[in-house]
């Protein structure tokens, strides 16, 4: 039982003199000086205007998810070191704080400043009633009376008395995508620690929003928004499922499941050098599991395994997520890890396939534009070596509010296809949309084909083929492109594009950048433009980190290149 483990001292003893659990606790000690002392202020409201007037989130944010991230490394700590009355007390101080914000919601999540109800429930207002409420229970009468009478009157408040209100309506119930999974997890948790007695009634509701997230995925267990997305979605699914068992005593296992067991070998096919990862939709080009959680997974199904020899820890992520960070410390379990370092996969659900052997690594996609957190990449790819993407998928822009609009979001760098390595016809990108997407999309074994002219949806152009060979030395991509009937077209109305993380160096038909080296034939000497990214400290992104943007002017229909690592 998890929570029978996380009362008792005698474990939490266990884990301080842990050399396993020793980088751990150094990364909770490091966030604790950065974030856990830090003044506790007030987020004013001209910052959570601001969003409204700007559409900036990153002000108000980082006052939000500081205070998050002492929390959490506050509340850890004071488990593994009882006797030191400074942990505790900031605990308690910050606790105190967020029972007196006005919200627990986003900003970006609120839906005006005219009418807001204070209790409406985002996927960080469930977030803080887990943590709280599962604070409530592990500490117990450590807490003052104080804090425990304020922690249970505004966790009811804000998420157990507005969620048992049936007239209230909560959209997220229904979404196919991590929303669902968090937003129910921690109001699920919520109730089971402060109203258990109510749990049964609002059940249903809560097995309404986790079926609305696994579908979201399909049965070969990929999540189409990526690596962190599983992680976040996922990780607060399996919280949940952990809580359900203990919660049933066994009589509810939803680990049972096959489609848990695809959904849980998920991250292994996300790695494909190093920590360089997919990074298809808005996600990161750099990945970091969640170890603890990937442990409790592993020894639950054998067929997890992992990627590449760990030697990161994120305990206290960039949002301060309690529930599986909480977790992870816990779970942390370096006995499972099996390594693998080969891997070939194929999805024909979502069309992705991936590959990666120790020389490289290398992911190609077709699917629509109408994912979750859609990019307009039908046709990208990516290749890795030696830890990093040098053809690369940017991955996700910085989230504004015009980011999450479908009139502006691919007038945006990142979703938008200038970002990605597919072609440009007659000057006009991919566009978006369910109907913009791959088709007769093949695999087998050894060739990844597809027709993707219709995401361009272009007169014309009748057919634009991409085939790509995977061979343990390297990748052969072919293209091909077939006009419409008395189209005469001139060079530049079909620019094959490749996107970059490393400066090339290019002549006699032949890319060398960052370890790769690239053969060509079908066009002439590319142009290279160079285009800034924009920032994100949580998924790695920093304000000098450029993207070169090499562009081909194909000189008939068709065009090959063949990349492999420099040194194979």
């Amino acid at each position: 039982m998890f929570l029978e483990t996380v009362k008792d001292p005698a474990f939490w003893e266990g884990i301080r003199k842990s050399e396993a659990h020793r980088p751990l606790i150094e990364e909770l000690l490091s966030v604790f000086e950065k974030d856990g002392l830090a003044p506790i202020v007030e987020m004013p409201y001209t910052m959570a205007q601001d969003f409204f007037v700007s559409g900036d989130r990153e002000k108000g944010e980082e006052i939000y998810f500081q205070r998050r991230r002492a929390l959490n490394a506050c509340a850890m700590l004071s488990l593994v070191y009882p006797e030191e009355r400074k942990y505790f007390d900031r605990l308690q101080d910050i606790i105190f704080a967020i029972c007196n914000e006005y919200t627990w919601e986003l900003p970006a999540h609120i839906p005006n400043l005219t009418d807001y109800i204070p209790d409406d429930i985002d996927l960080f207002a469930a977030e803080t009633g887990f943590a709280l409420s599962e604070m409530y229970v592990v500490f117990g009468e450590r807490f003052d009376p104080l804090i425990r009478t304020r922690i249970k009157m505004e966790v009811e408040r804000r998420i157990i008395n507005p969620f048992s209100n049936y007239d209230r309506k909560f959209p997220w119930i229904n979404y196919h995508s991590n929303w669902a999974a968090v937003c129910a997890s921690g109001v699920a948790a919520s109730f089971m620690y402060l109203a258990p007695e109510r749990f049964a009634d609002v059940k249903p509701r809560i097995d309404e929003a986790m079926a609305s997230f696994l579908r979201s995925y399909k049965d070969c267990g990929y999540c189409i928004e990526g690596l962190g997305y599983w992680k976040y979605g996922f990780g607060f699914y399996v919280s949940y499922a952990q809580m359900l068992y203990d919660f049933t005593g066994g009589k509810e296992d939803l680990f049972a499941s096959e489609k848990i067991k695809a959904i849980s070998t998920f991250p292994q096919k996300m790695f494909l050098s190093g920590q360089a990862v997919v990074s298809f939709s808005d996600d990161s080009m750099k990945g970091v599991i969640s170890r603890g959680l990937c442990h409790y997974l592993a020894k639950k199904y054998p067929d997890v395994v992992f990627p590449y020899p760990q030697t990161d820890n994120v305990i206290c992520d960039q949002q301060g997520r309690w529930a599986w960070g909480f977790r992870s410390f816990v779970w942390h379990d370096l006995s499972t890890e099996k390594m693998v370092d080969e891997l070939l996969d194929y999805s024909p659900y979502i069309e992705w396939l991936v590959y990666r052997n120790p020389a490289f690594g290398f992911a190609a996609k077709g699917g629509c534009n109408r994912e979750a957190h859609n990019h307009n990449d039908v046709g990208s790819f990516i290749f890795a070596v030696d830890g990093k993407q040098v053809f690369a998928d940017v991955g996700a822009g910085l989230y504004t509010r015009q980011y999450f609009r479908d009139e502006y979001r691919y007038d945006y760098f990142h979703p938008s296809s200038c970002s990605h390595s597919v072609p440009i016809l007659f000057g006009n990108y991919q566009k978006a949309g369910s109907k913009y997407r791959a088709e007769n999309a093949v695999w087998d074994g050894k060739t990844f084909s597809f027709d993707y002219a219709a995401a361009y949806d272009d007169e014309r152009v009748t057919s634009l083929k991409r085939a790509v060979t995977v061979e343990k030395s390297g990748v052969t991509i072919r293209n091909q492109i077939t006009y419409a009937e008395g189209i005469t077209p001139t060079l530049g109305d079909y620019t094959e594009r490749y996107v970059l993380m490393t400066k090339p160096t290019i002549e006699d038909g032949k890319i060398t950048a960052g370890g790769v080296v690239a053969t060509y034939k079908g066009a002439g000497i590319p142009t290279v433009t160079e285009q800034k990214l924009m920032p994100r400290a949580d998924i790695f992104l920093t304000d000098g980190d450029i993207a070169y943007l090499v562009d081909f002017a194909v000189e008939g229909t068709e065009f090959e290149i063949r990349i492999e690592p420099e040194n194979k």
